[in-house]
């Protein structure tokens, strides 16, 4: 997903524009990149936001794949000449997969066969909040065929039993726990637009002239011409 949000040019930002690159080529280009940096970071913090409340997280990755890029004012500019900034650019969005099936409505299908639900069953004390033990999961190339699969786990329908699905044997006879529900081919998700509310909330425009300015401002404060 890709969001292009064009630079503010109004009087404030041509002023600041026109004063930086009288001072020297290294100060619009440092400006530029803090502005790009300081709306990924604040778009990326609200992101994480978004999907603490909305979600239930249950691994580090998740977090962490929302990280930002920052811009950088020397590599991401025309070496040639120094003074090109159309090239420059700051990321906000997730690496993760899964991730991007929560932004928008999406059905989630079966590769081949049904979708391995898992059941609370599955988790360490029960704890929804619990990611699924390792031995507990399935592997993308695991068959969903019925039979044995090892460690005390089959796949099928037991007697007694309703649904179809992956089954641990307890350490009594007769004792049985579904790991995963194997009842359903697709699953319908409902999108909770983590990227898109925290792009509508700061990659705006006004945003980004108002770091912009306090960008700028600071520059030329340190360099002694405010």
């Amino acid at each position: 997903m890709n969001n292009k949000i064009a630079f503010p040019i109004d009087v404030d930002t041509k002023k600041y524009t026109l004063a930086l690159k009288i001072y020297g080529r290294e100060a619009l280009p440092k400006a530029v990149a803090e502005t790009l940096n300081r709306t990924a970071e604040a778009t990326t913090k609200q992101q994480i936001k978004n999907v603490r409340r909305t979600m239930t997280v249950r691994s580090k990755f998740t977090i962490k794949s929302m990280s930002s890029k920052r811009a950088r004012p020397y590599t991401a500019l025309n070496k040639a000449t120094g003074k090109n900034i159309d090239r420059m650019f700051s990321r906000a969005g997730t690496i993760s997969r899964y991730l991007w099936m929560q932004e928008e409505n999406f059905i989630k299908k079966g590769l081949d066969g049904p979708i391995p639900i898992p059941t609370i069953a599955a988790r360490t004390g029960k704890n929804i909040k619990k990611s699924v033990r390792k031995t507990f999961r399935l592997s993308p190339t695991q068959s969903l065929s019925d039979g044995e699969i090892g460690n005390n786990m089959f796949i099928g329908t037991p007697k007694g039993f309703s649904k179809r699905g992956l089954y641990l044997r307890g350490p009594r006879k007769g004792v049985l726990r579904m790991l995963r529900n194997l009842e359903t081919d697709e699953a319908k998700i409902k999108g909770k637009g983590f990227h898109s509310k925290a792009v509508k909330k700061y990659g705006t425009a006004q945003f980004i002239k108002a770091q912009f300015l306090k960008v700028s401002k600071k520059i030329m404060k340190q360099k002694g011409l405010v």
